[in-house]
């Protein structure tokens, strides 16, 4: 439990911090790519982190009356997860997604970027290479 709470007191640090993010790279896993952005673009929109704020800016715009979001939740310290148009969409960080059995490119794990893994309908679909900022 002093881990959980541990990420989830730096998770929250965010929001009350001078920190911001860009979004250095991206990388689509799936060749469904435009409905990998518009899935991601959709549930991020709901979620207020500045982590979610980048990687809205970096996504091509959608519009938002076009996809249905239910079941939202977010999860301190994790990520966030909901249903877009039916289809399961979990984003978050590697150390939650290892929750989850699902294959993806363990290489991400040696990073010294953040990186944002997304995930629909239990496939990893891609993820974000994340890079802080003080503003």
């Amino acid at each position: 439990m002093a881990i959980k709470k541990h990420i989830s007191e730096i998770a929250d640090s965010a929001y009350k911090s001078d920190l911001s993010f860009d979004v250095i790279t991206f990388e689509c896993a799936v060749p469904e790519k435009d409905t990998m952005m518009a899935y991601t673009a959709a549930l991020q929109s709901k979620a207020e982190h500045p982590i979610a704020k980048a990687i809205l800016k970096a996504l091509p715009p959608i519009t938002l009356s076009d996809y249905t979001v239910d079941k939202f939740e977010k999860i301190p310290g994790c990520g966030i997860k909901g249903l877009v148009d039916g289809h399961e969409v979990i984003i978050g960080n590697i150390a939650w997604m290892k929750s989850y059995d699902f294959y993806y490119d363990e290489s991400l794990d040696h990073l010294n970027e953040k990186v944002v893994i997304v995930m629909i309908d239990d496939r990893y679909t891609g993820c974000f290479f994340i890079t802080e900022t003080t503003a």
